[in-house]
């Protein structure tokens, strides 16, 4: 389908609004700021929460079989992967024909979704993008179902779709090399009205005590044993401290899992909240793994949370290891102060320096807010409709 506005793009993803992930976040910045004819389609993922003011980006579709059987389509993701998307693929398929579709964009990091939607764009004969927002072979692991899964596809996914596209230089580099090919730039991005909203200079914390904040999800190969070592870095800290995980998981768990601290709370709150807190906590850490971790992902990933924190007005320490590009993107653009040293020692040091300097902290915010504008997602989304529209007529449909 044509229209004034061009060709149609139709994007596929394991989640879209109201549900609340990562990639949904994503995709909403980037399609909410395509100019062209954009649509999505969406399936339901069973752990991610939903929020009723975190609106669709652009009309969208939502799969029937995974919104009414979640809990099922969870299970059958590790134990069958190739049922499932066997199962939704017809669907998909059916919905990309009836939208007028002309390119179609399935994201990553849901593996079905996007083997799906590559069979789908095949049997359609349209130009597929693959869009990474985490590395996929070496995510899975080993010996499982998902792990053959993706070795299965994606040697055939990432050399064989029209275009695929990363979001940081280390994963163009990681793929490059990997299969040869080569790949485009597709920034994570900020909307203008976030970053044009943000404080120019430094926001007044409005925690009654010191706080340190970690917003986001917690996860065994990429963050759990940064985690660990955050909580006893805030043993360290002045006593009137406090440590705050903004998590869906809580107390008792993280205990479970190793990670306890007499200063350490947590909340689970809406996204609207969530934003209101890091603008009003002392400090915003990121963290990331240093040991037991999926070593290329740390070394090529950027978080969807920072995307909050770099308009929060407040400074951000980057827990990271050396290799890694938060480590050297925070350095190299002034965005945060970073910490490589695995040691509750040097993660205390950093986050007690960065709350008592003023200037240091002023000069991160100011960093942040920059790379923020660098990240605008209408620049963005117009790099992808320049990609739609010379594929689409390169097509042979």
């Amino acid at each position: 389908m044509s229209t004034d506005k061009g060709p149609t793009l139709t994007v596929v993803a394991p989640t879209l609004p109201p549900q609340v992930a990562g990639s949904a976040i994503l995709l909403a910045h980037l399609l909410s700021h395509y100019r062209g004819n954009v649509r999505a389609v969406a399936g339901y993922d069973y752990y991610a929460k939903s929020d009723p003011s975190f609106l669709p980006p652009c009309s969208t579709r939502y799969l029937t079989l995974p919104r009414v059987l979640p809990r099922v389509y969870a299970g059958l993701r590790v134990r069958s992967p190739t049922m499932l998307c066997y199962s939704i693929q017809g669907s998909i398929r059916r919905v990309l024909a009836g939208l007028g579709t002309n390119v179609v964009l399935g994201a990553f990091p849901y593996d079905i979704y996007l083997v799906a939607s590559f069979l789908a764009s095949r049997k359609l004969h349209l130009p597929f993008f693959a869009y990474m927002h985490d590395l996929w072979m070496e995510n899975m692991p080993e010996g499982t179902a998902s792990a053959r899964f993706a070795e299965k596809w994606e040697p055939v996914i990432l050399t064989k779709s029209t275009r695929v596209l990363c979001m940081t230089e280390a994963m163009q580099e990681h793929y490059e090399k990997k299969y040869g090919r080569q790949t485009d730039f597709l920034l994570h991005s900020v909307p203008e009205q976030d970053y044009s909203r943000a404080p120019a200079e430094i926001r007044l914390p409005r925690m009654p005590k010191p706080t340190v904040l970690f917003v986001g999800s917690l996860s065994p190969e990429m963050n759990l044993d940064a985690l660990k070592v955050l909580a006893s870095a805030s043993e360290l800290l002045p006593q009137n401290y406090e440590l705050l995980y903004c998590t869906s998981t809580d107390l008792a768990t993280l205990k479970r899992l190793g990670i306890h601290s007499s200063r350490l709370q947590t909340k689970y709150l809406s996204r609207a909240e969530v934003q209101r807190l890091q603008s009003e906590a002392h400090v915003l850490v990121a963290p990331l793994s240093h040991k037991n971790c999926s070593i290329d992902e740390v070394r090529t990933v950027f978080s969807t949370k920072l995307l909050e924190y770099l308009v929060a007005g407040r400074p951000i320490v980057v827990f990271a290891p050396e290799s890694s590009y938060h480590a050297e993107s925070a350095r190299k653009n002034g965005w945060g102060y970073v910490v490589t040293e695995d040691s509750p020692i040097a993660l205390a040091a950093a986050i007690e320096k960065v709350i008592t300097d003023e200037n240091l902290g002023a000069e991160l915010v100011r960093g942040a807010l920059q790379e923020a504008r660098s990240r605008d997602a209408t620049r963005q989304a117009e790099r992808l409709q320049e990609w739609v529209l010379a594929d689409v007529q390169q097509s042979p449909r």
